[in-house]
């Protein structure tokens, strides 16, 4: 079964329903040992000169996770601009990720909403490791000028367990 979307007068019976069913894929997910964590990051005015808010946010994984895809959204009113979102350890050392450049960039069209994703979940693709306890920091970074709405965003999966 799958969540029933809210219309109209909402039910306890619906509630119920929409509750075991929630429970019920996170019952296989817990059973398949895998839990997702998605890691967000949004910078408005992201300036060249400076950053009205800041360009980057630290994280540290509580497991050892996976890395399966890594996503960065812009909007700005000119056109051309170029927005990278980056992925690195927080303190540079490179060692924790095999010396990779864990990036994705993408040029803004004018007045609308683009969107670029590397996606790490496929057979070809190399497969990237985050271990537990390392500070990883996800940023967003602009060539020149002012990005109005940056956003990026990791997203990661525990590394399943061998009995």
């Amino acid at each position: 079964m799958a969540l029933v979307p809210f219309t109209g007068l909402v039910t306890a019976a619906l509630l119920n329903s929409n509750f075991d069913n929630a429970r019920a894929a996170i019952t296989t997910q817990a059973a398949a040992n895998f839990v997702d964590m998605v890691v967000h990051h949004k910078s408005l005015l992201l300036a060249s000169t400076g950053t009205a808010v800041s360009d980057f946010v630290d994280f540290s994984p509580e497991d050892d996770m996976e890395l399966r895809a890594l996503r960065v959204y812009a909007f700005d009113a000119t056109a051309g601009q170029i927005v990278t979102a980056t992925l690195a350890v927080a303190n540079g050392d490179t060692t924790y990720l095999c010396d990779q450049t864990i990036s994705v960039p993408v040029t803004t069209g004018a007045g609308t909403v683009v969107q670029a994703t590397a996606d790490y979940r496929t057979v070809t693709s190399t497969r990237v490791r985050l271990l537990k306890g390392v500070p990883y920091r996800l940023s967003l970074g602009r060539d020149t000028g002012t990005i109005d709405d940056a956003r990026a965003m990791v997203v990661l999966r525990t590394v399943r367990r061998r009995a």
